[in-house]
């Protein structure tokens, strides 16, 4: 039978086809049930071993060879008696991969040694440019001796495969965080990985803003404002921002505000939750290098009128986990306070007393307080308490959870590894950080 297009006997378009053969060895069906011990000591005792290897096709449709075959049916035995009659360790078939790819696909250290021990290329990709090294730390159940006997032939952990993925990517999107830490130790990096997912994620946030802005006639926090504050980070780590864009938004937040300067100066219009809403519009503002002015002066005002003799300020939880918390008013209005108040030092010292001796309930209270007190440069014993309670939250899975009844999420988990930075109790080597990156980029764009 032939196949348009196909590929010729010595892999260039034009040749002839390869033809079915007359006794054709046979398919991986005869490799269970002892077959595979029948058809080694036919080949060996023929001699005609050599006859059976044809030349790499892919794509590559024939039969398995008896050496194939014994590897696809995880048969070690079989295997190290064709190879030491002279089976070659290197033959391709299977789309124009090599036996020790599914040896290794397998998780069998013993067959790939023996493939190894007669001259099988550790080094060898699939038709997708995936290494040997990557299916053995992408595996569910990863056997870390095999994995360590690729990397001893030379495999590089950070080879990529034709859609830029690595070993560690492999191994983090299976969530297995000792396989991650045995790779980085190795020399492993997964710096352009995270660099790929802020960039995407950067991008889709930038298109979003301004969707939401002529859709709903308004600006938000979780639109605006938190989009605001990653494009500052991102700037800072040399990622690419839409600039364009950017300003575009500052101009939206400013077109919200500048109109009721005069009310929220004179305490003449009631904003909702303006500890919370107020507060991040201007850290989103701050985020953008947005200079203090006469707007600003009159949202902090704004802030300010809702403190409590006690320090804290007054919400109506309506909204969570973005808008519910006591910790996120007095957090969020402390650092704005800080980088647009004028004077404020009184009602900031008032906030960060409240924050310290407060008891937080939920993830969101347990993250805001723990970045209050860094913004405030508290007292290490009392940044040590609060970062305490927030590590004990962190999951297996490597994330943290809004409330205990629900599943780790993306916002949960970024707020909590923010807070920690922020606060300077993890650093990007540390387990417990690496854990939650792995949790991200194995649930995220």
């Amino acid at each position: 039978m032939a196949f348009p297009g196909g590929v010729g006997e010595r892999g260039g378009p034009g040749t002839r086809l390869v033809e079915p053969e007359p006794n054709p060895v046979p398919s991986v069906a005869c490799f269970d049930r002892g077959g595979t011990e029948k058809l080694v000591a036919r080949v060996v005792c023929a001699g005609v071993l050599a006859s059976l290897v044809l030349p790499a096709q892919i794509p590559d449709l024939r039969p398995p060879t008896p050496l194939f075959g014994a590897v696809l049916s995880n048969d070690t035995q079989s295997v190290k008696q064709l190879l030491a009659a002279g089976a070659d360790p290197n033959e391709q078939r299977f789309v124009g991969s090599q036996a020790i790819l599914f040896a290794v696909v397998n998780g069998n250290l013993e067959m790939t040694r023996a493939l190894l021990e007669r001259g099988a290329d550790a080094k060898t990709t699939d038709m997708h440019g995936s290494t040997t090294l990557m299916w053995a730390a992408g595996a569910d159940t990863p056997n870390v001796a095999l994995v360590d006997a690729l990397l001893k032939q030379g495999v590089d952990p950070n080879a990529r495969n034709q859609m830029g993925e690595t070993a560690l990517t492999w191994a983090s999107r299976r969530g297995n965080v000792s396989m991650v830490e045995r790779l980085k130790a190795a020399g492993a990096r997964d710096t352009e990985a995270v660099r790929r997912s802020v960039e995407s994620a950067v991008a889709v946030l930038q298109k979003s803003g301004p969707q939401f802005v002529k859709v709903s006639g308004c600006v938000s926090c979780h639109h605006q404002s938190l989009p605001q504050m990653m494009y500052g980070a991102a700037r800072e780590r040399g990622l690419h921002v839409d600039e364009a864009i950017s300003q575009q938004q500052v101009k939206a937040v400013m077109a919200m505000f500048k109109p009721l300067r005069q009310q929220m100066a004179e305490g003449t219009i009631a904003l909702p939750n303006p500890a919370i809403t107020v507060s991040y519009s201007l850290l989103g503002l701050a985020a953008e290098g947005y200079a203090a002015n006469d707007v600003t002066d009159a949202m902090i005002a704004a802030i300010a009128r809702t403190q409590r003799a006690d320090g804290s300020f007054t919400i109506i939880p309506f909204r969570p986990p973005l808008e519910a918390s006591q910790f996120t008013a007095a957090a969020l209005s402390i650092r704005a306070m800080q980088i647009f108040g004028r004077d404020s030092g009184e009602r900031i010292a008032k906030a960060g007393e409240w924050l310290r001796q407060a008891a937080p309930a939920t993830q969101e209270d347990r993250s805001m307080k723990l970045l209050g007190l860094a913004w405030l440069k508290a007292d290490d014993k009392d940044i040590e308490r609060a970062a305490g309670e927030l590590l004990a939250q962190q999951r297996a899975d490597g994330g943290w959870a809004q409330l205990p009844g629900l599943e780790s999420d993306a916002y949960a988990t970024g707020q909590a590894l923010v807070a920690l930075y922020e606060a300077r109790v993890l650093q990007p080597e540390d387990r417990a950080f690496q854990h939650a990156v792995t949790y991200l980029l194995r649930t995220q764009m």
